[in-house]
């Protein structure tokens, strides 16, 4: 009982004396409590195995795709990459590899890696050796194009031996097109003038149906002042200067009055002094009473007073050939536009006409595609004002089943077609046969222009 009394006190003298003590800190923080208190098992370092030198991996690729035909719209892709790898050497082999190289009119649009493309993997099995299963992404939002159109998809594995493989793609987003509309005779006044496109670069024609003005020259001038409101994929700019008066100066010879004050407020370069011009003299010389037009600044014709047009020049509507296209804007609305375009004759132009609607490509900038590249101009025939144009069967299934784009094509056909001063009519045959309820059109006889393109009738 006394020895342990003894222990007892000798214990208590110890902790005491332990207690008043200083203590070295730094001596404990050599100490890791932390791996002796811890409970999570340190992790084990993958083992790497060298690949034997005399071994020579082998891939086969599966595409679960067919490609015999153009896959509109895609999402994503699967194929199956089989290895003769053993699971024991997958380690030493990096199977995310995979770029898609997008290619438009044989030339390379956007090249996507590994990182934008492999939606999902998966390593399986098959007898020890490594099988991987690839989701590769399509989708035109999720990879974030800025174009649509016609593509072919280059699928290739950067570090393997594997032939790449070519799938034909397209992006053709859903699309409201403003038509053409119909022949109307409801006593409207329908017109056509010119507004700036979104981008405010090109001029945009349009069809105004309004109910008949008492001058018909002030309308189509308070127009031009007053384009479309958001929402329909134009500019909301004002194309001319406000308070431009036009005057008669002789028969069928008009003038147009500009001011600076007012220049100033809507037009700030070049390209916008000639949209405006443009679209005076294409609005104003198509009204029965106009056939030309001067123009003025501060009631004077003074050179370098309007940018870089030229305002000694009396100015007539323009009779060159054009081709029709369109582009993508911020809303689903699409319109055909004119570029003008000059060949040594109207044979070399039909020619030319044809190749940009497939490549939707002139003036050195992509615009839309239109004609799908499986589609073929055989051969055609002008035969007084009538042109007989005759295409192959892949024709008669473009846009089958997107309507819009159908009217869009063949609308931009016909206009552009008959936008040469000599040809006046239109017929199309597939394989020599007319063609017959096309987008609302039989070529069993010629066809004229179509009524009135963009046909917006009023806002």
């Amino acid at each position: 009982m006394t020895r342990l009394f003894i222990n007892i006190f000798f214990i208590v003298v110890v902790c005491f004396t332990l207690a008043v003590l200083p203590i070295n800190t730094a001596t404990l923080e050599m100490l890791d409590f932390g791996d002796i208190f811890s409970s999570e098992d340190e992790p084990i370092e993958e083992e790497i195995i060298s690949v034997d030198e005399s071994f020579v991996p082998s891939y086969e690729v599966t595409y679960h795709t067919g490609n015999t035909d153009r896959i509109y719209n895609p999402t994503s892709i699967i194929l199956t990459l089989k290895t003769n790898i053993p699971s024991e050497y997958e380690s030493n082999y990096n199977f995310n590899d995979i770029n898609i190289t997008l290619y438009q009119n044989d030339e390379v649009f956007q090249i996507l890696g590994a990182d934008k493309v492999i939606k999902n993997s998966a390593i399986s099995y098959d007898n020890d050796t490594a099988v991987i299963n690839y989701e590769l992404e399509l989708d035109y939002y999720n990879l974030k194009l800025n174009r649509d159109g016609f593509f072919d998809a280059e699928i290739s594995f950067i570090d393997k031996d594997i032939e790449p493989y070519v799938y034909p793609i397209a992006y053709r987003p859903d699309i409201e097109y403003v038509n053409n509309g119909s022949a109307q005779n409801n006593g409207n006044f329908i017109y056509k003038t010119f507004f700036k496109n979104e981008d405010a670069t090109h001029l945009v024609p349009v069809y105004m149906s309004v109910t008949y003005p008492e001058k018909i020259t002030v309308e189509v001038r308070n127009r031009l002042y007053n384009p479309p409101p958001i929402g329909y994929g134009l500019s909301t700019e004002a194309v001319i200067p406000q308070k431009s008066s036009v005057q008669k100066l002789g028969p069928a010879y008009y003038g147009v009055f500009m001011y600076s004050d007012e220049i100033n407020k809507v037009i700030d370069n070049d390209i916008e002094a000639n949209l405006a011009v443009e679209a005076l003299i294409k609005s104003l010389t198509r009204l029965p009473h106009i056939d030309r037009l001067s123009l003025y600044v501060n009631d004077q014709q003074l050179p370098d007073t309007f940018y870089n047009v030229d305002l000694s020049q009396v100015y007539e509507q323009n009779t060159a050939t054009q081709v029709y296209l369109t582009e993508a804007n911020s809303t689903d609305k699409r319109y055909l536009m004119p570029f003008e375009i000059t060949e040594e004759n109207v044979y070399d132009e039909i020619l030319s006409i044809f190749n940009i609607l497939k490549t939707g490509y002139i003036d050195d900038k992509q615009w839309t595609q239109i004609i799908p590249p499986e589609v073929e101009m055989n051969t055609f025939m002008i035969e007084g004002t009538t042109i007989t144009a005759d295409f192959n069967e892949a024709f008669l299934t473009a846009y089958e089943n997107q309507p819009d784009y159908r009217r869009l094509m063949i609308n931009s056909i016909l206009y552009s077609f008959t936008s040469n001063p000599n040809i006046i009519k239109v017929v199309i045959t597939v394989n020599g046969q007319p063609v017959e309820n096309y987008a609302g059109y039989s070529f069993l006889e010629p066809q004229l222009e179509p009524s009135y393109i963009n046909f917006i009738g009023e806002y």
